[in-house]
C-alpha cells in the first residue's frame, strides 16, 4: 500500500533484505499505492497471480473481502511464536484491538503493523502548558482557542476536504453520543428517519453542530479555510496543513501521519479531542478512535504458509520498532515507544477504550460517508449550512440513500 519512496516502504525493504540474509527466502515486491487491493481484486477477476501477501488499512482489507478478495483467517496465526522472542503474537497485539481486527463471522483477516490516528497537534515550545495540561473538555478548548486569538495568532488550522471537514463532525458527534451511536445513526434505514421518529432528531447531535458553528462564526479558523480548492487535483489543497507547518496556524486536528508528512516534528506535541459536557445525565466519552495498517493473506495467493512466516519475522521488535524509529509512526506493540510527537495519542491508545476509527463507517458505509457524510460536513464547516440545516440534511439525504440502496422487493 505504500509508494517506494515513502518512509514505511523503506522499513519494509529493510526487513526483506534482513529476512532474506537470515532464511535465504527473496520477496518479491510491487509498490502500488493505497489501491494496491483494488489491483488484487483487479488480478483476481482476471485470473491473473494475486500475490501471496500484501497490505492496507483494515477499512479496506474487509472492504477487498467484500467485493470478493476472500482472505485468510489469521485466528491460528496469532497462536504462533514470535521469531526470537518468548511470546507469541497474541501476546504482543494488545487484546483491546482483536474485535476491531475481524470480520462479521469473528475471523481474524488482518496483523497490523501500524497504528493510527487523530489529535490536535501544537507547538510545544510556544504552547508549553498544553502539554502537561492539556484541554480536556470543550470549554477548556474554546477557553484555548481565545487565549491564541487574543495573542494575534490563527487559533486552527483546516483544510475543509470531506476528510477533514469529517474529522470535526465525527468526532464532535462521538463525544456526544459514545462510541458506536453514530453509526447506529448514520445506518437508520427504516422510514422513520425520514419522520420526527428518529436517532437523527437526538438533540446532543444538534448541540454538537452548535458547538461546532461557534467555532466557525468566532473566526477561530485561519483565513482561507472556507475558499480555499480542497480538490485532490487541487495544489492549494494543503495549504492550511502547510501554514501549521509554518507556524502561521497554533492547532490542527488531522491524523497522525501529519507530523511526518508536514516534516514538522521538532517540539510538536499533541492532545486527544476534548470531551464534552454531560448531556441530560449521560456522561460524555473519552475514548480513542483506533485505525489499523497491516498484512493480510489472499486466499488466492499459493505460499500462506510462507507469507504468515515472514508476517511473524516482520512483528518481532527488532524490525516493528523501525515502524516508530524511521517511518516516524505508532506501532500496535505497547513495548514500542511511539515518536516523542505521538507520544500523548500512545497513551490515550493504551489507557482508555478504543473504537473503530470514524466509527468504523468508512468501513462499513463508505458509500454513505462518502456521498452524503463527507460532502454535507464540508458545506457545514465552511459555514454554508446552519446547525438546523445540517442535521436536516444528514437525516433526509440519508433516509434517501437507504431507501434507494435497498434490495428491491
Amino acid at each position: 500500500m505504500w509508494k517506494e519512496n515513502e518512509p514505511q516502504a523503506a522499513v519494509i525493504k529493510e526487513a526483506l533484505a534482513a529476512y532474506k540474509a537470515a532464511t535465504g527466502v527473496t520477496v518479491t515486491v510491487e509498490w502500488h499505492g493505497r489501491g494496491v487491493l483494488d489491483d488484487v481484486a483487479a488480478a483476481l477477476k482476471a485470473g491473473k497471480p494475486v500475490p501471496d501477501l500484501s497490505d492496507g488499512s483494515i477499512n479496506t482489507i474487509l472492504g477487498a473481502a467484500a467485493e470478493g478478495v476472500a482472505v485468510t483467517d489469521l485466528t491460528s496465526l496469532y497462536q504462533r511464536p514470535v521469531p526470537g522472542e518468548n511470546q507469541n503474537l497474541t501476546d504482543v497485539v494488545p487484546d483491546k484491538y482483536t474485535p476491531l481486527l475481524t470480520d462479521a463471522s469473528g475471523a481474524e483477516v488482518m496483523v497490523p503493523y501500524e497504528v493510527a490516528s487523530e489529535a490536535v497537534f501544537f507547538d510545544k515550545s510556544r504552547y508549553p502548558q498544553l502539554s502537561t495540561n492539556p484541554p480536556l473538555n470543550w470549554d477548556q478548548f474554546v477557553d484555548l482557542l481565545g487565549q491564541i486569538k487574543a495573542k494575534g495568532q490563527a487559533p486552527l488550522a483546516l483544510d475543509a476536504s470531506g476528510g477533514n471537514a469529517a474529522y470535526w463532525v465525527e468526532w464532535m458527534f462521538e463525544r456526544e453520543l459514545g462510541p458506536g451511536q453514530f453509526k447506529r445513526t448514520a445506518e437508520q434505514h427504516d422510514a422513520a428517519a425520514a419522520t420526527d421518529d428518529s436517532r437523527w432528531d437526538d438533540a446532543r447531535l444538534l448541540d454538537g453542530a452548535q458547538k461546532l458553528e461557534a467555532l466557525v462564526k468566532g473566526g477561530y479558523f485561519a483565513p482561507g479555510w472556507n475558499t480555499e480548492d480542497t480538490g485532490t487535483t487541487s495544489t492549494h489543497a494543503k495549504d492550511q496543513q502547510n501554514a501549521w507547518a509554518a507556524g502561521k496556524a497554533a492547532l490542527i486536528l488531522g491524523g497522525t501521519w501529519v507530523p511526518s508528512e508536514t516534516k514538522r516534528t521538532t517540539n510538536v506535541d499533541s492532545f486527544v479531542f476534548p470531551s464534552m459536557p454531560d448531556q441530560g445525565g449521560l456522561p460524555s466519552n473519552d475514548s480513542a478512535g483506533v485505525n489499523f495498517f497491516g498484512f493480510a493473506v489472499p486466499k488466492a495467493g499459493k505460499n500462506a504458509d510462507a507469507a504468515e512466516k515472514f508476517v511473524l519475522y516482520f512483528m518481532a521488535k527488532a524490525q516493528l520498532s523501525k515502524i516508530s524509529t524511521e517511518a516516524g509512526n505508532m506501532t500496535p506493540r505497547t513495548d514500542i515507544p511511539a515518536p516523542a510527537v505521538l507520544a500523548s495519542v500512545q497513551t490515550a491508545l493504551t489507557n482508555r477504550t478504543v473504537f473503530p476509527d470514524q466509527d468504523a463507517l468508512m468501513r462499513d458505509d463508505s458509500k454513505w460517508y462518502t456521498t452524503v457524510f463527507q460532502p454535507e460536513s464540508v458545506a457545514f464547516m465552511t459555514g454554508k449550512l446552519t446547525p438546523q440545516q445540517f442535521i436536516g440534511k444528514l437525516k433526509a439525504e440519508s433516509a434517501t440513500f437507504w431507501a434507494q440502496a435497498a434490495p428491491a422487493k
